[in-house]
């Protein structure tokens, strides 16, 4: 069963990573990639936003932030505006459309925030602190990214050795 564990666990991260770069329609037409909808979520959070606050506030390259915020501003998700006492600066702010699609956004994250967090209420607390100490081996370990099963080689069965056992009978 062990194998069977960590195989998932990675299957998981690796779904996590794929995910972060397939694109999502938000709202009718409005494509965005998760990097992009991060940004509208910092340009949300921080009213007034350049590209360097961005940049702070995201952890990625001010070319990282031209970039994006290039791609949000031709989709209409987002504006630049300046500020009149300080005509150097530009600014960024979501659009109607932008705050549509962060709405869109929040509410598909809550949606699967509540149904992770009924599935976590129903755990005993014996299984959540499994989980607990799981998760704390693992970060540990990263970032290893495979696990291959020894189980057969070492005489102890794990879940996947065992299935594959009653298969051949």
């Amino acid at each position: 069963m062990q194998c069977e564990i960590a195989r998932q666990f990675f299957e998981m991260l690796s779904a996590i990573t794929s995910e972060q770069k397939i694109p999502r329609e938000y709202t009718e037409g409005q494509v965005l990639y998760h990097a992009e909808i991060d940004l509208l979520e910092k340009i949300e959070e921080n009213p007034v936003s350049n590209v360097s606050t961005l940049s702070a506030k995201s952890g990625v390259t001010k070319s990282a932030v031209t970039q994006m915020s290039g791609k949000l501003l031709e989709k209409g998700l987002i504006e630049k505006y300046q500020d009149p006492k300080n005509r150097k600066e530009k600014y960024f702010r979501l659009t109607e459309s932008g705050r549509a699609v962060r709405e869109k956004h929040t509410e598909y994250n809550r949606q699967a925030a509540d149904q992770l967090r009924t599935y976590l209420c129903s755990m005993d607390a014996e299984h959540k602190k499994v989980i607990m100490e799981f998760l704390s081996v693992m970060k540990k370990y990263m970032p290893m990214c495979a696990f291959a099963c020894r189980c057969t080689q070492s005489g102890t069965p794990c879940f996947l050795a065992e299935e594959k056992k009653g298969m051949d009978v």
